[in-house]
């Protein structure tokens, strides 16, 4: 089995719990079988696999807003970065030229 994430570590023991102890077919559906067709049905996985779903898509952090904007800021370092060498290869040139009396 894979690990298990820590939403699944949540989610796992409460759908235990509400099929073992409030789940009324059980008590009223005695051959396995006739209770497997039931549990089949359930809407308790339909719930828990939305739960997971979003906690997974919560947690996807290459889609994630802070991702995006972590890329955006490394787009605007660099042009950063290439106006200063520019402006400092300009003056650099510029201010060559110049000679200073004292």
């Amino acid at each position: 089995m894979a690990e298990q994430n820590e939403m699944e570590k949540i989610v796992t023991p409460m759908v235990e719990h509400v099929c073992d102890h409030l789940c009324r077919f059980p008590w009223e559906i005695e051959r396995k079988e006739d209770l497997e067709e039931v549990c089949a049905g359930c809407q308790m996985d339909q719930y828990t696999n939305r739960i997971l779903n979003q906690y997974d898509k919560i947690n996807d952090f290459e889609k994630s807003q802070c991702a995006h904007l972590l890329k955006e800021l490394a787009m605007e370092r660099a042009k950063h970065e290439n106006l200063v060498a520019d402006w400092k290869w300009h003056l650099t040139e510029r201010f060559s030229r110049v000679r200073i009396r004292i």
